[in-house]
């Protein structure tokens, strides 16, 4: 069977004696589910409507009566005009599948929702792409972390690019980050304004830091960082936490790259705002420190039965205060 639509539903053929013979070539058309031809007339199964059908006629029409016929359910309906005729769905004519494009579509789906790669393996997520393509073949979560690796690789090799073409200088800030196992890591941000006087922040390194976290070790690894990103002579300030060990970090950075920094590294450094308030505000709960443990006390011992809960919301009730709140014990150990 023939897989193109041509302009001709028929075939001349010639056999073997000199004869010619007409053969009916078998209609491609999906339109062709809901209607049958009567010579240069088409028919619809569902309403028996007319429409022409001659050489020439395309099945646009046809298409277009199938979306608004009362006469098929209404869900069948709607599935014929999800599908639509010649495009997809970005509204490309002539659409062909591309699996290539829907693997790269998918990594990148993967990448920017954070979804775990054990759910591609998922006999769910395998059923909706089988409704979607059912032809499709899913690729494996050790591939797909593989394409994220090289989707990782290719956005470096253009953020480096665009260091390269940039005009202006950058600034740095950066912290050092302990995992779940107690493992640190430091991670350096870079803060630039673009060619389109646009602000810019991006996240341009991020590795383990040796024990123990000296300011020597913060500085190598930061020294490494600006170098592997060619930013060591375009560096303005960089904003770190108010304590000792960034004050021998920043030091010898200073040492470092003091030639080609602005007013050789006078104003490198630059301490956080928001780590020095949070400091004052630690300090000025330690002078209110015995009134918040007698609260706290007094918030686990009503939060420690139904019955004593139940009855600090009948008191607030009485005096016309919310409950349904509740009662929040804060973190102790929290940054502010």
């Amino acid at each position: 069977m023939s897989q193109f639509v041509t302009q001709t539903n028929f075939d001349v053929a010639e056999s073997e004696s000199g004869s010619t013979a007409v053969r009916r070539r078998r209609k491609a058309s999906l339109v062709w589910l809901h209607f049958h031809q009567v010579g240069a007339k088409a028919f619809c199964n569902h309403c028996s409507m007319e429409f022409v059908a001659g050489l020439g006629s395309g099945t646009t029409h046809l298409h277009r009566h199938i979306g608004v016929c009362q006469k098929i359910v209404e869900v069948e309906r709607e599935r014929w005009l999800a599908l639509g005729k010649d495009t997809n769905f970005f509204g490309a004519p002539n659409y062909k599948f591309d699996p290539v494009l829907t693997h790269n579509l998918m990594t990148l789906l993967f990448i920017d929702a954070e979804i775990p790669f054990n759910v591609i393996e998922s006999q769910f997520f395998e059923s909706v792409m089988r409704s979607l393509r059912p032809k499709y073949k899913l690729i494996g979560r050790q591939t797909l972390g593989n394409d994220c690796v090289q989707v990782f690789k290719a956005r470096i090799e253009i953020t480096m690019k665009e260091f390269e073409i940039l005009d202006s200088c950058v600034s740095f800030t950066s912290d050092i980050w302990t995992s779940s196992v107690h493992l640190g890591y430091l991670c350096l941000t870079t803060h630039f304004i673009d060619k389109d006087f646009k602000f810019q922040k991006k996240i341009t390194y991020f590795k383990q830091i040796p024990y123990p976290h000296t300011g020597v070790n913060v500085a190598g690894l930061m020294r490494n960082a600006l170098t592997e990103w060619k930013l060591d002579g375009k560096i303005f300030t960089i904003t770190l936490d108010n304590c000792a060990v960034n004050d021998v970090a920043v030091g010898l950075l200073e040492k470092y790259f003091w030639e080609k920094t602005i007013f050789k590294g006078k104003y490198m450094h630059m301490r956080c705002v928001a780590h020095i308030l949070n400091i004052m505000v630690q300090c000025g709960m330690k002078i209110i420190s015995p009134s918040l443990i007698l609260i706290r006390y007094l918030i686990r011992n009503i939060d420690s039965s139904g019955s004593k809960l139940q009855l600090f919301n009948n008191k607030l009730k009485y005096l016309n205060l919310p409950s349904k709140k509740g009662l929040i014990l804060d973190c102790l150990r929290g940054v502010w």
